[in-house]
């Protein structure tokens, strides 16, 4: 659906059409969804986390500017709800890996390799985490990032090659 079919819905919402909020979170709901999940890395908050996006959505409808897109506006509330769940979490468990192994024994080398994968997205912002996770693992074009994350193409293909870069260089200097 594209930004003023959207922005329709949001103005028939905003005058008392319930079912113009049905349309707006099936329209909404999915690319939220994993946006969250991306961060969160967990089923269960991040349909929590989605609850909460569409209740800040409604209690925050009024800020809404028309014309822009709704779903990348969406998208944004996702997003900083699951950021501030994220580093909230991470203060609250922090966890030796070590501590771990010797706990629970080793892991097989899928778990190894995530838990590789996410030592390497340590060396990244969060920004730049979201955009190659969206982009490699989500398979999503970068225009589509650059929408969702409200910022230029050309932004989103600079960071995305910078954090490539750095995670060579990363990976390269561990091997040595």
């Amino acid at each position: 659906m594209d930004k003023w079919t959207l922005t329709h819905y949001v103005n028939a919402y905003k005058k008392g059409d319930a079912d113009a909020f049905r349309v707006l979170y099936e329209e909404t709901k999915s690319r939220a969804y994993y946006t969250i999940l991306l961060i969160v890395k967990n089923q269960e908050v991040a349909a929590d986390l989605l609850q909460d996006t569409y209740m800040k959505v409604v209690d925050k409808i009024h800020t809404y500017e028309s014309g822009t897109h709704f779903s990348a506006w969406v998208n944004t509330i996702a997003r900083n709800l699951a950021l501030t769940h994220f580093k909230n979490a991470k203060r609250e468990t922090i966890q030796d890996v070590q501590e771990s192994e010797a706990l629970f024994g080793s892991h097989d080398d899928q778990i190894e390799s995530q838990t590789y994968i996410a030592q390497l997205m340590k060396h990244l912002d969060a920004e730049a985490q979201e955009i190659v996770i969206r982009h490699v693992v989500m398979r999503e074009k970068h225009k589509d990032i650059a929408l969702a994350m409200n910022k230029p193409l050309g932004t989103i293909t600079w960071k995305y090659n910078e954090a490539i870069k750095r995670l060579k260089k990363v990976a390269d200097h561990e091997k040595n």
